[in-house]
Parts: structure tokens; C-alpha cells; sequence
């Protein structure tokens, strides 16, 4: 028998009961509690923010499905296959692409204003990789607009959201869930439930330049990991093209659909280096490279111009934020590669299912291969709307079965160690992040990944002795795990480039596993 043993005292706390238990109110954390509500189950969501601030709600480039009059879902698996570079989980991908049209047309039904033209038919942008017109979109804000739809039908029928919590441990009982323990960092909360679903977005924010918002960091994954799940293709980082590039300034993001309408990369030359629509790892390693040389590169928006689009009405977010820093009546906007979407994640069937009975992961923050080595543009919101559809089901059937467990009390040592600092915790992040961008970024190596590991160790020993390091030490250990999957994936594929194995290896087109004590392990799905 495996017990997870909490670092806290759970005989000490209160505790509550609910079926099920929904950590993030993101896109996909949403959507699930949607059709939890619609089949009578009343999950409570947990979440560190206000409603509206996630990754999802960010995305500004659309949601791709073959609902164009020349497209179909098979030509839009076709082009998901394509892109990732053999690591697609073929039947997982029919999933997304098939179900993506249904689950789009409810969303269109739910009243989420996707734009249209003058005859009221459906604008779509073609983007990066994608052979058809196919991304619906709000202007630039369509993860806002599809997640306030669904939060606000939420809303009506009564959703309980828990704001401004943490998820601070995952209990577990012969590989089975237990309950959780969250904190607001005045006080603790045990809560048992039938079923977990985890869906708390990725783990870009790992990287000193990154998109990510706010306080999503990834941490999750390394509770979960504690917990007993696998984590999986976790070397796998997108790292998006185009990010605003002002020293001392955030990673803000102008969506690739603004190369879709039109605009153009050069370099400080003027010079054409890359087709903008070719996959993100492509176009985000021309962009390096061209840094690594010396030289400066740019957006140019000039085409829009020219074709009549008014980048103002067309992508207000990314307008405003360019004439906040000046560049909104420019024509070439400086740009670099920022980690973006993160593929690997915690292991999941297409319904969510985990390695640990009980819990369940969508969205960002799971792997249920669709993406395979390198995600197509625009099928993560797809992904949210999809999965997040079907683990409600799958969330359903267990708990059919399942019962809270009400007769496990964790008692353990109280840890009396001194505090870490708010400042010092703070050093050390950033210490992390700036290990991962420098040494784990968008080309890698050996030496580089070896010394990563070395440096993150020793972070790991210098903290081990504080009470409050449970947050650093879950990014510690996805940290471990990234750079160990990178160290064992010895070709370049997809996101993953090494400079020292820099092509494909046919007899590596298989998934990296991580299991318990950080065993590694290449499988085939």
C-alpha cells in the first residue's frame, strides 16, 4: 500500500466534504464544472485568483475547427499530425478534431461573439501550419470572451467558487485520492472528496521570459507528481515567436494572428528571413538565431496596412498595449521568442483519467498527446472546450462508484525549522527561472542540461531544511523533471532542439514518462 504522507498535521484541521473538487477556473476547469452542473453534480472550484485571470482567458489568436465551407475535421487532423512531429496520439487527435466542431458550434449557440463579416458569416484566420482558414476569433480576445460566456452561465446556476486559495498538498491512499489541503495563508481547509480535476494551466512561467499569467507557475504539477502521478513529454516547451522585446519590460504576447492578417518579420537589415506560417519552433528558432548573430528583429505590420485592416479594431488588447509602450502608431514592433505553451503535463487519457484513481487533469496542465512534439496554433482552446467536455463524463461515472473516504487521519512530525524569507524565496525563484531560460530554453544541450541539474540540486539542498518551501520545492521538482526528460530525449524534435543531437531519431518517437523518484522512461503510447 502507497500513502501519501502530507506535510501537515490533517487530524489538526476541520474538514469538509464535496463530490468533487476542480483546482483552476480557467477555460478548462470551466467547461468541466459546466457539464458537471448540466449532469447534477455540484463540484467546487478552487482557484488563487479572481475568475478571468488564466492563461486561457489571455489567449488572444482564436480557436481553430473545420467549420469553413472548404474544411473538415480531417483535413484539420491531418494538419495536427503534421505538426507534431510524430508524437501525435493519433485516436486522441481524431477526439479533439472531431468533437472540436460540436463542441465550437455550442459555444457559437451559448452566444460567445465570434466575429463576422457584413453578410454575418464567420471571419477565420488562417494561422501558423494550418492549411485552411479555420481559427474563429473575438478580435484578440477570444479566450476572455469564450471563458466569460461559460463563466457566466456558470454563474445562473450557481457554481461555488473558493478565490484566493492554494492548493498546498494532494492526499492520497493506495493510489487512490483522498482530499486536498488548500490554505488562503491565514488559515488551512481539509477537504475530502470523491474526485479531483486538476486543471491549473501549464508551466511556461518556469522561464525567466515567458507569457504566462500572473501567478500560474506549474507548481501543481510538481504536488500532483508527489501525489503519485506521471508526468509526461515534459521536455516539450513552445516557445511563441513573437513577444513584445523592451528591456526590463514583461514577454507580452502579439498573437500569431497578426502574421495570419499579414505582418512580416525582418531583421534591423529590413531583410525577410522565415515564412511567418510555418510551425512555432521553426519561426521562434529563426528569430534566435538571428539574435545569436548580432542582429535585431522586428515585426512589421506594414502588410495589414496595406490590405486595409485596422489593427486597432481588429486587435484592440495588443494595440493598447503597444501604444502604452509607444509603438502604436509604429510600423515595426521588436520581438523575440518567449516560453508560451507548455505540451508536457501530467498523463491523461482523452476523459481526464490519471494514473491515480480519483484524479483527473485537463486543459494546459495534463498530456493527452494531441499535441504530440509541437502544438498547432490555436487547438489549445480546442483542447480546453473538448477534454474538459469529456472528463466531466468520465468525473461523472466514477463518482458513481467511488465514496469519500472519512476514516484516514495523517498524523506526522511538526516541522520546526526556520522560515524562508519572503525575499529569499523570491531570490530563488527567479534563480530557477533564470537556470531554465539560459540552460533548458530554445536550444540545448548536454552541458547545458547537465549543469542545469547540477545548479537545481543544490537549490533543492539549501531549502530542504525550511518548513515553508512546499511551493519551491514542487517547481524544484518539475524543474528536475523538464531538464531530466530533455537530458534523455537525445534528438531534436519538434519544440525540442539539441544543438548536439540536432536531428530526428526514428526510434525515439516515443513519449517520455516521468515515474516515482524521477525515473525516466521512453514509451510508446
Amino acid at each position: 500500500m502507497r500513502r501519501y504522507i502530507s506535510e501537515f498535521n490533517t487530524a489538526d484541521l476541520s474538514e469538509e466534504y464535496v463530490d468533487t473538487v476542480i483546482i483552476g477556473a480557467g477555460l478548462a476547469g470551466l467547461t468541466t464544472a459546466l457539464q458537471l452542473k448540466n449532469l447534477g453534480v455540484d463540484p467546487l472550484i478552487i482557484t488563487r485568483k479572481e475568475t478571468g485571470i488564466s492563461n486561457s482567458f489571455l489567449a488572444q489568436g482564436g480557436i481553430a475547427a473545420a467549420i469553413g465551407k472548404d474544411d473538415d475535421p480531417q483535413i484539420h487532423y491531418e494538419d495536427t499530425i503534421k505538426a507534431g512531429k510524430g508524437l501525435c496520439i493519433e485516436r486522441n487527435v481524431s477526439v479533439l478534431v472531431e468533437e472540436g466542431l460540436e463542441r465550437v458550434i455550442d459555444l457559437i449557440m451559448y452566444g460567445v461573439p465570434f466575429d463576422r463579416d457584413e453578410n454575418g458569416y464567420l471571419k477565420l484566420t488562417q494561422e501558423g501550419a494550418h492549411s485552411r482558414k479555420r481559427v474563429l476569433h473575438v478580435k484578440d480576445m477570444t479566450g476572455k470572451e469564450i471563458g466569460k460566456t461559460v463563466y457566466n452561465i456558470l454563474i445562473q446556476k450557481s457554481i461555488n467558487i473558493e478565490t484566493d486559495y492554494f492548493l498546498e498538498e494532494i492526499i492520497t491512499d493506495d493510489n487512490r485520492f483522498i482530499g486536498i489541503i488548500i490554505s488562503d495563508r491565514r488559515k488551512k481547509r481539509f477537504i475530502r472528496a470523491k474526485s479531483l480535476v486538476i486543471a491549473t494551466g501549464g508551466y511556461s512561467a518556469l522561464y525567466y521570459r515567458n507569457t504566462s499569467a500572473y501567478n500560474i507557475s506549474g507548481d501543481t504539477l510538481g504536488t500532483a507528481y508527489r501525489a503519485g502521478c506521471i508526468l509526461k513529454d515534459l521536455e516539450f516547451v513552445q516557445f511563441h515567436p513573437t513577444a513584445i522585446y523592451l528591456e526590463g519590460e514583461p514577454a507580452y504576447l502579439i498573437s500569431e494572428a497578426v502574421r495570419g492578417e499579414g505582418a512580416i518579420l525582418v531583421d534591423d537589415r529590413g531583410e525577410r528571413f522565415i515564412d511567418e506560417l510555418k510551425p512555432r519552433d521553426e519561426v521562434a528558432r529563426a528569430i534566435f538565431k538571428k539574435y545569436s548573430e548580432g542582429r535585431k528583429v522586428f515585426l512589421d505590420i506594414t502588410p495589414l496596412k496595406k490590405r486595409g485592416v485596422k489593427v486597432k479594431e481588429r486587435f484592440p488588447t495588443i494595440f493598447n498595449m503597444l501604444e502604452h509602450y509607444g509603438y502604436g502608431d509604429r510600423t515595426l514592433i521588436p520581438v523575440s521568442p518567449a516560453a508560451h505553451y507548455t505540451i508536457g503535463g501530467i498523463e491523461a487519457t482523452s476523459n481526464g483519467k490519471t494514473s491515480v484513481e480519483g484524479i483527473f487533469a485537463v486543459g494546459e496542465s495534463s498530456c493527452t498527446g494531441v499535441h504530440g512534439a509541437n502544438r498547432l496554433a490555436s487547438n489549445s482552446l480546442l483542447e480546453c472546450v473538448v477534454f474538459g467536455y469529456k472528463t466531466a463524463y468520465s468525473v461523472f461515472s466514477y463518482n458513481m462508484y467511488a465514496g469519500i473516504n472519512k476514516g484516514i487521519k495523517i498524523k506526522n512530525r511538526v516541522n520546526t525549522e526556520k522560515m524562508l524569507t519572503k525575499e529569499r524565496k523570491r531570490f530563488i525563484l527567479n534563480k530557477i527561472k533564470k537556470i531554465m531560460w539560459e540552460k533548458v530554453g530554445l536550444i540545448r544541450n548536454r552541458k547545458l542540461l547537465s549543469e542545469a541539474l547540477s545548479q537545481i540540486n543544490s537549490i533543492e539542498e539549501e531549502i530542504s531544511a525550511y518548513l515553508n518551501n512546499r511551493y519551491l520545492t514542487d517547481l524544484i521538482y518539475l524543474s528536475k523533471a523538464v531538464i531530466l526528460s530533455a537530458l534523455n530525449r537525445e534528438e531534436s524534435r519538434g519544440t525540442h532542439y539539441r544543438s548536439d543531437f540536432p536531428d530526428e531519431n526514428p526510434e525515439l518517437r516515443k513519449h517520455t514518462k516521468v515515474y516515482n523518484n524521477f525515473k525516466i522512461k521512453l514509451e510508446v503510447n
